[in-house]
C-alpha cells in the first residue's frame, strides 16, 4: 500500500508540473532572482560604506568622522531610489508653478 501511494504523489506531481509548469518555475525564478539581487545589492552598500570609511581614515580623518561619512554614505545608498520620484517630481513641480511675471 505504501508503494502504491508513493507512486501515486509522483502521477500527480508530474500532473502538475505540466498543467502549472510554467508558474511553478517562474515563481521559483522571482524567489531567486530577489535573493541574488537583495545578496548583490547588500554587497554593494557595504562596499561602499566601507570605501568611505576607508577614504576619511586615509586622508587623516579621525575614526569618529569617518564612521559618520559611513553613516552618511549608507543612508544616501539606502535612500538613492527615491531619487527618480524627487526628480520626477521636481520636473512636474517646474511645469505646473505660476511662474514671475517679469517687471
Amino acid at each position: 500500500m505504501r508503494k502504491q501511494s508513493t507512486w501515486l504523489w509522483v502521477i500527480a506531481a508530474v500532473l502538475a508540473f505540466f498543467l502549472f509548469g510554467d508558474e511553478i518555475l517562474g515563481l521559483l525564478g522571482a524567489i531567486i532572482g530577489l535573493v541574488i539581487s537583495i545578496g548583490v545589492t547588500g554587497l554593494v552598500m557595504l562596499a561602499i560604506a566601507v570605501g568611505a570609511f576607508g577614504l576619511v581614515v586615509a586622508v587623516g580623518g579621525s575614526i569618529a568622522v569617518a564612521m559618520v561619512v559611513a553613516a552618511v554614505a549608507l543612508a544616501a545608498v539606502l535612500f538613492s531610489w527615491l531619487w527618480p520620484y524627487l526628480l520626477l517630481a521636481g520636473i512636474i513641480y517646474l511645469l505646473v508653478r505660476k511662474r514671475p511675471k517679469a517687471v
